[in-house]
């Protein structure tokens, strides 16, 4: 059950960051400031739900 949890959690802040980068790069530099700024905090997210996807995928007992 928690390998899902984390799988759900990286594929929901996946999504949302690729939301948000997009939009970053698409609008106009006054309106992309936001979401520019929000991409870091998005993306490091993403990095931790998907470590604790593999270490749960490789350890299933921990």
């Amino acid at each position: 059950m928690r390998l899902w949890s984390w799988v759900a959690f990286f594929v929901v802040c996946n999504v949302v960051g690729v939301e948000v980068f997009k939009a970053a790069t698409t609008l106009p530099f006054e309106e992309a400031l936001l979401p520019g700024i929000l991409c870091v905090p998005l993306i490091g997210l993403t990095a931790i739900g998907a470590t604790r996807v593999v270490a749960h995928w490789n350890d299933p007992k921990e």
